[in-house]
């Protein structure tokens, strides 16, 4: 019995100790360590979310975000906190409404991160503070094919955004915090969910794009100052691979360009419409082949300058004529005066009926918003003088960049149209697509496109492969709004085509000086 008493004294006294040490513990890590710890569980509020979007995400063809990869901030705050002085801190940092969590927490969103008010708003206001990804990142790339939102709905207005408004918004919105400062999951907020990345949502979009050659596009286009647009093809499949404008804008800050004078929300390269220049010599040499009123080996004298239906059509760039040249030659030297004389034997009815086949005058991307179809003369306008402007790509004749494309890509395959899309879909990339153009023309008028670069206006370009093409100055305006637009359209390699560009640069007096060194880096980029 003292035996089992002795041990019921020390098992006593061990418990007793032990109970005085836990007491000694939990004193030191609430009082002394106090300050230390509600510091660092304040640091821990702002926390890495998993968050989805009140919209679908826009990918490009290798299933890279163009959207909602940027980092964005949200504050989860009590709205029985909600108060005048919290609205002018929120205003500080342009927070916006971003939602609601019950009836009891508003959520906040900024892409603007301020030190002394997330403390504030933590310290005062007791939010939560955690970030997520945005919409837009500042420097956007691809900003005018994927489009903008307006209104307190975030509505999709132009580009992709307006394209697929329904699929886009039918994204089930979510904002999920991972835990609180110690990691737990806070109760009643839930808990984050893991994305499984082979799995797309219905609501996303698969664009054609490809992101890092688009990227590569756009710094060209800022480096080189070109105000105007690019695009780029798969030519095999009419992929659109790049769609460019410039200049862009951020789609964070919409407000700011509304009034602007510089044109940043247009999309030039579906919206842009230019009198094409000689690119159009295209079209009046396919015509010419197709209906057999002449071929390659039909000769003219140039002397530098002609008048023809009462207009004089001036050689520039030889003032003292090319000399006696055939279709070839001076399709490859871009002479005014030989492709005037040829529409006079062609006529404009033909002239017209090819630049319809070749898919001008009608908009090219189905479905895609506020795309211009651009404009022919009327009947009236291309007699006379107007069928020698027209025969050059000039007077009343209007053209898009992706129009110009569109038809270049033609020619690279063969005379098959296919279609031209922004997206991926179920089509198969092999699709036949409709012959416009019989084969022997396009090939004719292929070859007469590579002398161009080989010998003609583009010669001066080093490329690292063989390409084709056709360079195009176009006068535009009166008066102080004239200028001189510089085009270049053509695709590489020249034998086994993969790659159709078309470039446009406004005020870019010459297609030589201006649009054709944007498609020898491109070019030299891709190979």
């Amino acid at each position: 019995m003292k035996k089992r008493a002795r041990r019921a004294k020390g098992l006593a006294f061990l418990a007793m100790a032990i109970a005085a040490a836990l007491v000694c513990r939990l004193y030191y890590i609430q009082v002394m360590c106090h300050d230390d710890l509600d510091t660092g569980a304040k640091a821990q509020q702002v926390i890495q979310v998993q968050s989805r979007n009140d919209r679908g995400i826009i990918y490009d063809r290798n299933m890279i975000r163009l959207t909602d990869n940027c980092l964005s901030y949200y504050y989860l705050i009590e709205k029985k906190k909600e108060t005048v002085g919290l609205e002018k801190l929120l205003s500080r940092i342009d927070a916006e409404p971003a939602g609601a969590k019950g009836e009891e927490y508003v959520v906040y969103k900024t892409d603007t991160f301020d030190k002394n008010v997330n403390e504030q708003l933590i310290d005062d206001y007791g939010a939560y503070a955690f970030c997520g990804s945005g919409r837009y990142q500042s420097d956007q790339i691809a900003a005018h094919l994927i489009g903008y939102l307006t209104g307190r709905e975030k509505t999709g207005a132009s580009g992709l955004e307006k394209m697929f408004q329904y699929r886009l918004a039918s994204s089930q919105a979510m904002l999920m915090l991972t835990g609180n400062g110690i990691g737990a999951p806070i109760e009643g907020l839930g808990v984050s969910e893991k994305e499984e990345r082979q799995n797309i949502s219905p609501s996303a979009v698969v664009t054609t794009l490809d992101g890092g050659l688009q990227k590569k596009v756009e710094e060209i286009m800022r480096e080189r100052e070109i105000s105007g647009a690019v695009i780029v093809l798969d030519t095999a499949t009419g992929q659109v691979l790049t769609m460019a404008s410039s200049p862009t804008f951020d789609p964070n800050r919409i407000d700011e360009y509304l009034n602007s004078e510089e044109g940043e929300l247009i999309n030039k390269a579906t919206q842009g419409q230019y009198p094409p220049g000689s690119v159009f010599k295209i079209v009046v040499a396919a015509a010419a082949l197709e209906s057999g009123v002449a071929d390659e080996k039909s000769t003219y004298r140039c002397e530098g300058s002609t008048v023809v239906n009462g207009v004089e059509l001036i050689c520039d760039d030889h003032p003292d004529g090319h000399g006696t040249v055939d279709m070839e030659r001076a399709f490859a030297l871009s002479c005014n005066g030989y492709f005037a004389r040829l529409a006079k034997e062609i006529g404009s009815e033909t002239i017209i009926d090819m630049a319809q086949r070749l898919g001008l005058g009608q908009t090219v991307i189905e479905g895609f918003p506020d795309e211009e179809s651009g404009a022919f003369p009327s009947k009236e306008d291309r007699v006379y003088s107007g069928l020698s402007n027209l025969a050059i790509g000039q007077g009343n004749l209007l053209t898009t960049p992706v129009q110009i494309a569109r038809l270049t890509n033609i020619i690279a395959c063969g005379g098959i149209d296919h279609e031209i899309t922004v997206t991926m879909s179920e089509k198969s990339s092999q699709e036949q697509g409709q012959r416009v153009l019989t084969e022997t023309t396009a090939r004719r008028v292929g070859a007469m496109m590579e002398k161009v670069c080989e010998e003609g206006t583009a010669s001066s370009a080093e490329f690292h492969v063989s390409a084709a093409g056709k360079t195009g100055s176009a006068e535009s305006g009166e008066g102080e709004n004239y200028t001189v637009h510089g085009w270049f359209t053509g695709y590489f390699p020249a034998e086994n085509p993969e790659y159709t560009v078309t470039v446009v640069a406004e005020d870019g007096k010459t297609g030589s000086s201006s649009a054709l060194p944007v498609f020898e880096e491109i070019v030299n980029y891709l190979y």
